[in-house]
């Protein structure tokens, strides 16, 4: 059985490259997600090289996503659950990020519904008219 966790570092680095603006953050997270997947003080080297090296543009997500496809759906979210925490390691809400959490997840086969909870939804303003003042005169 081949070992998966450098596809799992590419797609956490992938999330951390998500806003075009990599923080300090996102990949320490990226490496202290890793080692507590590997139950270990520390990555090793190869691991810890290829995080280092990690560009974007060499990212191949489809491929990537390849090797999970015939995963379960706990697996696949728990690989969604990772990304989301590396989102959230600067703190910041990014539309961008959400953007790339569905990339990977239509990448995997995750419907929309299983991770809805991981993702902010923008509700299009509506058109109230007449409701608007039934809710504020009755």
């Amino acid at each position: 059985m081949k070992d998966r966790l450098p596809l799992v570092a590419d797609l956490l680095m992938d999330a951390a490259h998500a806003d075009n603006a990599l923080a300090g953050e996102e990949k320490v997270a990226v490496k202290r997600l890793l080692r507590e997947v590997l139950e270990a003080p520390a990555l090793p080297m190869d691991l810890d090289f290829r995080i280092e090296e990690f560009t974007p543009e060499k990212f191949d997500l489809a491929a990537t996503a390849a090797a999970f496809a015939n995963d379960t759906p706990v697996t696949k979210r728990r690989i969604l659950e990772l990304c989301a925490a590396v989102h959230a390691a600067d703190g910041e809400i990014d539309f961008t990020e959400d953007e790339q959490l569905r990339r990977v997840a239509t990448a995997l086969g995750v419907p929309p519904d299983a991770y809805k909870d991981m993702v902010v939804t923008v509700i299009e303003e509506i058109e109230l008219g007449e409701d608007l003042d039934h809710i504020r005169y009755g």
